[in-house]
Formats: structure tokens, C-alpha cells, sequence
């Protein structure tokens, strides 16, 4: 580890994030260990977490889940008729898809989807966004946004555009390896990298 890398780690009684004190004390317990990687990814999953509760606790005033908001923004910015096949909709949620067949039957008893024939295929079924739900995208999605920009309001314009780039090259580099990130809570005993 260079002197700078050393000098950056962080007692736990000095200021920094919970991340400088989980590095420190591994430089403490096992200074062998390069935890550079984890400045980053423990971040990452830090972040997440909070900007996921965020979200969550905002999304709920509308009585929507987060899993709820990705099947309804992926069918409205889908354009008319907002109509897409459950595999698209698994294709296209911003998250992983697990149990999307409650999702979307949770979603039709509020009125804000219904099921139509596919054209397409006679034996298949389209998921459609209702009046309903186009009406509610619409007023939530504005809000939305600006909950977002509201929560990455830390950083300036430039920090928000050098991260955005950073990560897109990251997410590719992923994406490369496994089109859609596997289900939540999928760990498991596994070696090596994504499939």
C-alpha cells in the first residue's frame, strides 16, 4: 500500500465515513489486505441503501413500492399503448424481477394495469397501463425526479456528471457479463466474478 493510500485510511476516531473505518480497521487487523476495491463498493452499497430507504419511505405517501414504480414508469415511458409482455417487463426493470407475477397481479387489483391478448401471440398476455396508471405516473414521476436530484444534492453539477460517467462504465462492464442483475438476496456460495 503507497504512503498516500496509508495516509487516506482513517482511525476510528477521526472524521470520515463509516467506509474510512471499516478500512481502518482492516489495515489495523490485517495490513496485507488491499481494501482500495471496497472504497468503492462498500460506498456503492452504503449509498444504495440509503437512497433506497429514501425512495421507499417517498414512493409509499403514493402507496407504491419501489419494485410497484419500476413496472409502471417501464409501461409508461414504453409509449402508447404502454403495453409491454411480462418478459419485456422483466427485461426492463431498473431492478432485479423477483416475484413479478405479484407485482403485477398487486398492480391490476388497483386498477393502474390490466391484461390484454397479444396480438402477437395468440396464447400470450400483454400487461397494459390503465388510464389510472398513466394519470399517477405522470404526477409522480416529476416529483420523483426532483426526490432524486434533492438526495445527490451533496455533490455540484460536475462531481454528479464525472460519477454518472464513472459508473455507466462500471454498469457496462457488467452489464457485459449478465444482461440483468440477479434477484436480490441470490448470494449463495460462489466463486469468481458474475455469470
Amino acid at each position: 500500500m503507497s504512503e498516500l493510500q496509508d495516509s487516506q485510511l482513517l482511525r476510528p476516531s477521526d472524521e470520515g465515513d463509516h467506509v474510512d473505518r471499516v478500512r481502518a480497521q482492516w489495515r489495523d487487523a490485517r495490513p496485507d489486505l488491499d481494501t482500495e476495491p471496497f472504497a468503492i463498493v462498500g460506498r456503492l452499497g452504503r449509498a444504495t441503501a440509503y437512497i433506497d430507504a429514501a425512495i421507499s419511505a417517498w414512493l409509499a405517501d403514493f402507496d407504491l413500492t419501489r419494485a410497484s414504480w419500476d413496472v409502471l414508469a417501464s409501461l409508461r415511458r414504453s409509449g402508447p399503448p404502454h403495453r409491454r409482455s411480462p418478459t419485456q417487463l422483466y427485461r426492463s426493470a431498473m431492478r432485479s424481477s423477483g416475484a413479478m407475477t405479484h407485482r403485477l397481479a398487486a398492480l391490476e387489483r388497483d386498477g393502474l394495469i390490466g391484461r390484454v391478448p397479444d396480438p402477437a401471440d395468440g396464447r400470450g398476455m400483454l400487461v397494459e397501463l390503465t388510464p389510472s396508471g398513466v394519470a399517477l405516473v405522470d404526477e409522480v414521476a416529476p416529483v420523483h425526479l426532483a426526490n432524486e436530484a434533492e438526495l445527490l444534492a451533496a455533490l455540484s453539477p460536475d462531481e454528479q456528471r464525472a460519477l454518472a460517467a464513472s459508473l455507466r462504465t462500471l454498469l457496462l462492464a457488467l452489464e457485459r457479463r449478465h444482461a440483468t442483475p440477479p434477484p436480490s438476496g441470490s448470494g449463495g456460495r460462489r466463486r469468481g466474478p458474475l455469470p
